[in-house]
């Protein structure tokens, strides 16, 4: 009995040594659906004519065009890195500021413009394009 305890002993250590060659190894095997939905989903991020619906504050809506564009050179330099672009939608031209997932963070920006721009109001963007991100 002494005998075999000493060989199971020495052997056991031996039969993990079969599973050495497989350390710092990663086998990866995913459904070939995932797969197909993925490249999918890949496929419509590079779409060029792509918009996503976001949310942004709107500063301004007003008939002139010069105002928009004064203003917007203003936001620019007041708050450097944010999405700012103009729009027209007929008779009103409209001065749409970032582009967020969440509402909340566009109340982040709502918050620090109301000082300067006390009309301005959160708004749910649907021409955004992902590079507004």
């Amino acid at each position: 009995m002494q005998v075999i305890k000493i060989l199971l002993l020495c052997c056991c250590p031996l039969l993990g040594f079969s599973q050495l060659s497989d350390i710092g190894k990663v086998h990866i095997s995913e459904d070939a659906g995932i797969r197909s939905m993925l490249d999918h989903r890949k496929s419509l991020n590079f779409q060029k004519d792509r918009v996503i619906k976001a949310w942004s504050v709107q500063i301004l809506v007003t008939r002139d065009k010069y105002l928009v564009n004064q203003k917007k050179e203003e936001v620019k330099k007041s708050f450097r890195g944010l999405n700012i672009d103009w729009s027209y939608e007929e008779p009103y031209y409209r001065l749409n500021v970032g582009a967020f997932y969440t509402k909340i963070e566009a109340a982040g920006l709502l918050y620090k413009l109301l000082k300067n721009y006390p009309g301005a109001y959160i708004f749910k963007n649907n021409q955004v394009k992902p590079a507004d991100f």
